[in-house]
This record gives C-alpha cells, sequence and structure tokens, in this order.
C-alpha cells in the first residue's frame, strides 16, 4: 500500500489497515501519552494513545521529516 492509497482510505480502514499491515517498530512517551509508531511499506504512521483514558487520540502519517527524525535520533550508535 502507498500513502496515497493509504490516504483514500475512511479512517475505520486506516486504522484497520495499521494494525493488520502496520509494523510497530518504536514507541515513545510523552506524559500520559504513548506514542506508536508503524511502517507500512514506505512510509510511517505514529498513533496517539492516552493511558490514562484508555482511548486512542489521533494518529498522522508521513514519509521522512522531523517527524521521523526524533526516533533516529533516539537510536544514535556511536562508533568512537
Amino acid at each position: 500500500m502507498k500513502l496515497y492509497e493509504f490516504c483514500r482510505l475512511t479512517e475505520v480502514e486506516q486504522y484497520n489497515a495499521v494494525w493488520n499491515i502496520g509494523r510497530l517498530i518504536d514507541q515513545c512517551f510523552e506524559e500520559s501519552v504513548v506514542i506508536n509508531l508503524y511502517a507500512i511499506n514506505e512510509f510511517f504512521v505514529e498513533v496517539y494513545y492516552d493511558v490514562s483514558s484508555n482511548k486512542i487520540l489521533y494518529k498522522k502519517h508521513f514519509k521522512q521529516g522531523e517527524l521521523l527524525d526524533k526516533y533516529l535520533n533516539k537510536n544514535k550508535i556511536n562508533f568512537e
């Protein structure tokens, strides 16, 4: 599935695509919010989940940029 195809899906279909074909590749925590990063082919989806209310808040999809950078910076390896 390409990002364009994902964007044309309904909200429910997008979440189903994340759960069914997405790969969970990382997780971040911001206060009471858990952010799960999923990869679907050549793009990524962040799903924001509120731990205190046990509800999904929203999602963001992207291919690259600042949203992905926070995960890359988190896992830096020093070879010196």
